[in-house]
């Protein structure tokens, strides 16, 4: 009996052990599947919806975000879940290249700020595929920006002055988007204004006092003021200088014939008065006013002033003749009464 009571308890003894390290693993097996999650990737509905939403409103705010998107976007939100869901699908890269085609539209439309290259890049694009158009946002409309501000830049240089021709020739030298456009926009003009102080201070330097006084008052001024003057003010200053010559060479050429006229000799007033009286007197007479003149001529006295109002060359020809015939027969006299006393 005793025997029997001890191999019982031996017995349970043994198998304790087991039992009791068994009944852990049983129970997990038991609870494991009252315990299961869903899979860590899935997401319940309201979550979806929510990270949805999150990720509608980034592409929103997003640099560059077109109106398409915005307004579709929007609706897709209030529409719920689902519209939400379709909109991330579907519906957002049909609005996105809405949006493209209208952003290269409007950057090939500003003429003034971009060249032939960003234009032909442009309509390329727009006729190509959704991926064109995107490429051309993201690169290629900054390279055909970049071959157009070189020759922007070019040009500038050519019809420019020496400084304008250096800082363009930096800018072309760093070959960047950022320093072209700098030029362009700023750095051009700074230049040109040292060009244009330089080219004013130039032509004073060679043009008349209007032109001086002019170029003096627009370096005092502003930028603007010393364009104007080139554009326009040294032409009407240089021509007052030219009326201003003008007028004094005038005024001069008449003080030159005054003193002219005061170093000459004046003609004798009984000459001047004899010619008047001759001529008075032939224009009237003909021959026999001539005449007459000679008449009174030869009546007149030695010494006389007759004579010499009268210019009687003409009556001392005949004078001097009928002088030299009565010497002559007065000498031939004289010697034929010698020759008689001699005879007797």
């Amino acid at each position: 009996m005793k025997f029997t009571r001890i191999s019982a308890l031996v017995a349970s003894a043994a198998i304790a052990p087991a039992v009791l390290l068994a009944s852990p693993a049983y129970a997990a097996d038991a609870k494991a599947p009252a315990v299961s999650a869903p899979d860590a990737g899935a997401k319940t509905s309201d979550e979806q919806a929510v990270a949805d939403k999150a990720e509608i409103l980034r592409l929103m705010a997003a640099k560059g975000a077109g109106t398409g998107i915005k307004e579709e976007g929007a609706k897709a939100i209030a529409g719920g879940p689902a519209a939400m869901r379709k909109f991330l699908e579907v519906d957002q890269f049909a609005v996105r290249d809405t949006d493209n085609q209208v952003e290269i539209s409007r950057i090939i439309g500003t003429s003034d700020k971009v060249g032939r290259g960003v234009r032909e890049a442009g309509m390329k694009a727009l006729k190509g595929t959704p991926q064109d158009r995107v490429k051309f946002l993201e690169v290629g409309q900054f390279k055909a920006r970049l071959d157009d501000d070189r020759v922007s830049v070019l040009r500038i240089m050519n019809a420019g002055g020496v400084s304008v021709k250096e800082a363009g020739g930096k800018a072309l030298d760093a070959n960047t988007l950022e320093a072209l456009t700098e030029f362009l926009e700023v750095g051009q003009f700074k230049a040109r204004i040292i060009d244009n102080q330089l080219l004013a201070t130039q032509i004073a330097s060679k043009g008349g006092p209007a032109v001086k006084a002019a170029a003096r008052k627009a370096l005092n001024g502003t930028p603007e003021d010393v364009q104007a003057f080139l554009d326009k003010g040294q032409y009407e200053a240089r021509k007052k200088d030219e009326a201003d010559a003008a007028a004094k060479d005038k005024d001069k050429g008449k003080k030159d014939d005054g003193k002219k006229g005061e170093g000459e000799p004046k003609p004798d007033a009984s000459k001047e008065a004899g010619k008047g009286a001759g001529a008075g007197t032939g224009t009237g007479t003909g021959d026999k006013g001539g005449k007459a003149v000679t008449a009174a001529s030869q009546n007149t006295p030695a010494g006389g002033t007759s004579l010499a109002s009268t210019g009687a060359g003409s009556a001392l020809p005949w004078a001097a003749g009928g002088t030299a015939v009565a010497l002559a027969g007065g000498a031939g006299i004289l010697v034929a009464t010698r020759r008689r006393r001699a005879a007797e």
